[in-house]
């Protein structure tokens, strides 16, 4: 795996326990990884942990973000992997809205399982609402990963047919994954993961992938609780608060940080954003649907001006983002 370079943030983190977790994100998602951070380091204060990011680029604020967040919390350290930005162009994305950076958390398990021996992935739109103590001490023995049974329409049987998967497989959500590094190398599973995106077209690409190739070679995977990658939302529903959950996933298309959010998870989050070096991040629309969502938040707050210049931007790149398609 060729990583172009590498930046790093903090105190070196010598201490053999010190936990590794990983992301893997485009420029535009690290202010929201950065909170997801502030959220881990904020409720495991006792351990030393080192962030490990692999990434194509990075915007200079969010850089200096970055060394804030270590000042702030001193036993951690922030690895910074910059990815070559066509690795991953020859991979077929049939959903819209994802991002080249969903497979990031492959070159992640190739570039690390030569060095370590185990590691943490995380989505980024996630929250560590408690201490990580049973995950961090969890033992995977002979298990390829541990990860959370995925709760939506992927764990249907039709999903399941589809990619060749028998009905009773269990079929896992990539965005907590555990992985045994051992295992990961001795098994190739980065280039055998690489191998069956080649061969199909997935509506979850890596994250099939993944399942297909655990089930072909029987591997084993330990099934964690859904509290370590609880669904606030499932098909759009916004599922009720729970009192032992450990780490919150956002999934979907309504996401706590869009200013026309209104959810209960939504205070959640902006309490975590409130003590983190993003405390004055604010999401801008990044498509024309957004833009329309972006007027009439405007208009529910009485800002008519403002509302009006959402909605004319909301025509125009409706125009043109649909002469793109």
């Amino acid at each position: 795996m060729e990583i172009n370079r590498q930046k790093v943030f903090g105190r070196e983190v010598l201490d053999n326990r010190a936990v590794n977790i990983v992301f893997g994100v485009d420029s535009f998602f690290v202010p929201m990884m950065g909170i997801c951070m502030t959220s881990i380091l904020k409720n495991n204060p006792a351990q030393k942990i080192s962030f490990r990011v692999f990434l194509d680029k990075i915007f200079e604020h969010d850089e200096q973000r970055l060394a804030e967040l270590c000042r702030q919390f001193p036993s951690t350290q922030i690895i910074l992997y910059f990815l070559p930005l066509e690795l991953y162009r020859d991979i077929r994305i049939i959903e819209k809205g994802y991002s080249r950076a969903i497979f990031y958390r492959i070159a992640a398990a190739e570039f690390l399982c030569e060095t370590l021996d185990k590691m943490i992935y995380m989505d980024a739109d996630m929250l560590c609402v408690k201490p990580l103590d049973e995950l961090l001490n969890l033992s995977l023995e002979k298990f390829l990963l541990a990860a959370v049974i995925d709760p939506g329409s992927v764990s249907l049987p039709c999903h399941k047919k589809k990619l060749g998967l028998s009905e009773d497989y269990r079929y896992f959500n990539s965005g907590l994954l555990c992985l045994n590094l051992n295992l990961w190398r001795s098994e190739k599973i980065p280039e055998q993961i690489l191998n069956v995106l080649s061969c199909g077209e997935y509506s979850f690409p890596d994250q099939d992938a993944m399942n297909i190739i655990a089930a072909q070679n029987d591997y084993s995977v330990k099934y964690l609780p859904d509290k370590f990658n609880y669904f606030m939302h499932i098909e759009g529903v916004e599922q009720p608060v729970r009192e032992d959950v450990v780490i919150e996933h956002f999934t979907g298309q309504l996401k706590p940080w869009h200013p026309w959010c209104a959810t209960l998870s939504k205070e959640i989050y902006k309490t975590y954003q409130q003590i983190s070096p993003w405390h004055d991040f604010v999401y801008l629309p990044r498509n024309y649907q957004e833009h329309r969502l972006m007027g009439r938040v405007c208009r529910r707050e009485g800002k008519w001006l403002e509302a009006l210049k959402w909605y004319w931007s909301y025509l125009k790149r409706r125009r043109i983002e649909k002469k793109s398609k």
